[in-house]
């Protein structure tokens, strides 16, 4: 287990109040939560307040790959914080979301920290990037 961490940035064409929404909200969650080519995610629910629980799964295809965590803090339109927990996912591992006007964009940082190793590191950097890509496009 390690402390190695992880950040990726957006600019995202939408109020920080809309890119907020987007990743409390399941339907949203289904249509950028896509970590690669070809995946898709069939299910998610969430109940967004500190503490509740969110629930998402994701598909390659040939197989459901089940990702949660449990919200730890929530402050509207600025910052979500969440534990992370997969399959691929190493105890303990956070991610926090930190949302920035900027013009008439939010510039989006996703911080996750904890990883078993560097791959492991480096599989989730290319998994969020392309849900970032993904969340943007989507505005």
């Amino acid at each position: 287990m390690t402390d190695l961490s992880l950040t990726v940035q957006k600019r995202i064409p939408a109020p920080p109040a809309k890119v907020y929404a987007a990743w409390l909200d399941p339907r949203m969650l289904m249509l950028f939560m896509m970590p690669g080519p070809g995946m898709t995610t069939p299910s998610a629910d969430t109940d967004p307040k500190v503490g509740g629980r969110f629930n998402l799964v994701m598909s390659d295809g040939a197989k459901d790959i089940p990702h949660a965590g449990t919200y730890l803090e929530l402050t509207p339109h600025s910052r979500i914080a969440f534990t992370w927990e997969s399959p691929h996912s190493a105890d303990g591992s956070t991610v926090t979301l930190d949302f920035v006007p900027d013009g008439d964009a939010t510039l989006v940082t996703l911080t996750q920290i904890r990883f078993a190793s560097e791959g492991s590191r480096e599989g989730h950097r290319s998994g969020w990037t392309a849900i970032v890509d993904a969340l943007a496009a989507i505005f």
